[in-house]
């Protein structure tokens, strides 16, 4: 989920080594770039990052870290709906191909590191500048740095299409998650049976189907709570809940505040950025 409470959550630190977790998901599309150091992930296959790499996980792909030493790290972790991104999109093609099978990572050539660094600190400045045209001022520079991935990516045919359903069905529920959507709709989608659907998604990400459309709605109520003067009633209609009563439950139960109290607290002047990343 998103723990920060933002559609968009930038994260540098230095790490003397990577601490262990057991294999797990997010339900945002996250990027982690290799400044310095060496990191060993578990994607699938493991994959070693040496610095100058981004590794890339698209929102619900299992992963494990396995190792790193002195590392340098910088992670992006952006709902992708929230900035009216998807998969189909030629700058998200990096994420698109990775879910169908391609390895995991891009190396940045030497002569472009610089300006991906610089992107990055910029994206962390905006992040916590938290001014009303600061939303668009972090998708126009998230763009551009996907844009530096896109370009980084090896000339290679797109792997062949993976015979799960799953991405196909979180790419619907991404696109379509803000408006009044269930687990019919996303099996209908994907040619499905609702059960099963449940069952396979709930398997391979470790969300539910239900997790998955409330961490769209909630990421994008976040951004309205502090970017419009909106009533409560009407973000939690726009995001999808005709039921304020339900939107305020939802909302305590993934940031442990109420809408309101979550709105005066982020339209304070934020805060520097952390030292250390998050947990990958």
């Amino acid at each position: 989920m998103h723990a920060a409470g933002s559609p968009l959550e930038i994260n540098h630190g230095h790490l003397a080594s990577l601490p262990w977790h057991p294999p797990r998901s997010h339900t945002d599309h996250v990027l982690t770039y290799v400044a310095a150091g060496s990191l060993e992930m578990n994607l699938g296959e493991t994959v070693v990052a040496e610095p100058g790499s981004i590794l890339l996980l698209p929102a619900g792909t299992p992963h494990e870290p396995l190792g790193g030493e002195d590392l340098e790290l910088w992670m992006v972790r952006f709902c992708a709906s929230c900035f009216v991104l998807d998969e189909d999109q030629p700058l998200m093609a990096a994420f698109h191909r990775v879910r169908r099978g391609a390895l995991p990572m891009v190396l940045i050539p030497r002569e472009r590191r610089r300006r991906v660094l610089d992107l990055l600190a910029d994206l962390a400045s905006e992040q916590h500048a938290g001014h009303p045209e600061s939303r668009e001022l972090l998708r126009c520079m998230l763009l551009l740095l996907l844009a530096e991935v896109r370009r980084a990516m090896p000339a290679a045919p797109l792997p062949a299409r993976a015979s799960s359903f799953v991405p196909d069905a979180l790419a619907f529920i991404q696109r379509n998650g803000l408006q009044d959507i269930s687990l019919r709709d996303v099996a209908a989608a994907v040619g499905r049976a609702p059960a099963h659907v449940a069952a396979t998604i709930k398997r391979q990400t470790g969300y539910t189907v239900g997790a998955w459309i409330s961490s769209i709605r909630l990421a994008e109520a976040t951004s309205r709570l502090v970017h419009t003067d909106d009533s409560i009633a009407e973000i939690a209609q726009a995001v999808g809940w005709a039921d304020q009563t339900h939107f305020i439950r939802q909302f305590r139960k993934a940031y442990a505040t109420t809408p309101a109290a979550w709105r005066r607290e982020h339209r304070l002047e934020h805060c520097g950025s952390r030292a250390q990343p998050e947990p990958l």
